[in-house]
């Protein structure tokens, strides 16, 4: 094998190698967003079936979009964000809550699941769906509707 050729292999096994490791950093990555959306999936379902908003309300955004089923629906801050669900779970009592569909490999990750909770006395049953958005390279709740 002439110079010219080591030459050409010794490129390609180097570009081959590069190419290979920067595939692994952005799976490493994609795999570190995913976790940290599950995290995030995780604390509000916590957060949701104690009725305690402050297990979740961190991961509010500047501006979220709340759909209840009480007839709120709009844009909210995030401290009016707090109060308006905070109150939501005072009069709906939760008695269960479960993520059900879980979807984070995407760049909008978002969940479902069925909430339990009375309400004046009468069990009732909701459908909850929450999505999520990236900032800063952080997620934020950006929806939460409870219908």
């Amino acid at each position: 094998m002439n110079l010219k050729n080591k030459s050409r292999l010794f490129f390609f096994l180097c570009f081959g190698l590069i190419f290979h490791l920067s595939c692994d950093v952005d799976l490493y990555a994609q795999n570190s967003r995913e976790k940290d959306a599950l995290k995030v999936f995780a604390r509000f379902e916590e957060g949701i079936a104690e009725g305690s908003v402050d297990k979740f309300s961190i991961f509010f955004g500047t501006r979220n979009y709340l759909s209840l089923s009480n007839g709120v629906s709009g844009y909210y801050s995030a401290n009016q964000s707090y109060y308006v669900i905070k109150d939501f779970l005072s009069i709906n009592e939760p008695t269960s809550f479960k993520l059900t569909n879980i979807v984070s490999e995407t760049s909008t990750p978002f969940a479902s699941g069925i909430l339990k909770y009375n309400s004046n006395g009468i069990r009732k049953n909701a459908n909850v769906f929450i999505s999520l958005q990236r900032m800063n390279k952080n997620w934020y709740i950006s929806q939460i509707t409870i219908n």
